[in-house]
């Protein structure tokens, strides 16, 4: 994420990853105020002003160019497609807006419910994955495309995105995923009409 002068890789509070939303003016909205750490809402971004949407923490920003639909993670630009009937169906780098921002946090809960200390009975938060992507609806071709593709990012394995594509047609084709402009991988993807067809592709 560019704010400013200064880039930004670290979350200013004792979560390891917070979201930013960056602005065509120059402006943004973090989840805590880089400055005076005060919360904010996911519902306050301004999404026909998003240039950028994404996450910084543990030394990492990875985000979405809301242009295009492309994500980058650490200056590693991510692009996907689909392929069928050898024709390929660019589902990123489009010059649509992908402003339809998703942001979530998956968490689990433990309590202590023998015992008979102060803390008994009380549950215990502790986040285990951060999530961020978009939903995108388009029309490429003659396929109208529900494109979803979210980027989670958990504590203990490795980053992935979880990629979910529904069609109003059967398309027998497959996923293109290209880093930085090259093909690193090909994936077998049939998809039937109005069927949602989901994949986790780990990132590497």
């Amino acid at each position: 994420m560019i704010l400013g002068n200064k880039r930004y890789t670290y979350s200013p509070v004792p979560q390891s990853f917070i979201w930013i939303a960056e602005y065509y003016d120059g402006t943004h909205l973090a989840e805590y105020n880089l400055t005076t750490h005060q919360s904010n809402s996911f519902y306050h971004i301004q999404r026909d002003k998003l240039i950028r949407f994404g996450l910084i923490g543990e030394g990492s920003q990875v985000y979405i160019n809301v242009a295009d639909g492309t994500f980058t993670l650490n200056d590693h630009r991510l692009t996907i497609s689909y392929e069928a009937d050898g024709v390929e169906f660019p589902l990123t780098g489009r010059t649509f807006l992908y402003n339809d921002i998703i942001s979530y946090k998956d968490a689990v809960a433990d309590a202590c419910m023998l015992g008979t200390n102060q803390n008994h009975g009380m549950f215990e938060q502790t986040i285990v994955q951060y999530n961020m992507g978009y939903k995108k609806t388009m029309q490429l071709l003659d396929v109208n495309i529900h494109f979803q593709c979210v980027l989670g990012v958990p504590y203990q394995d490795a980053s992935f995105l979880q990629i979910k594509i529904t069609t109003d047609k059967d398309l027998d084709g497959k996923l293109i995923i290209r880093r930085n402009g090259f093909k690193i991988d090909t994936i077998q993807a049939p998809l039937k009409c109005g069927a949602a067809g989901t994949i986790n592709w780990e990132i590497r």
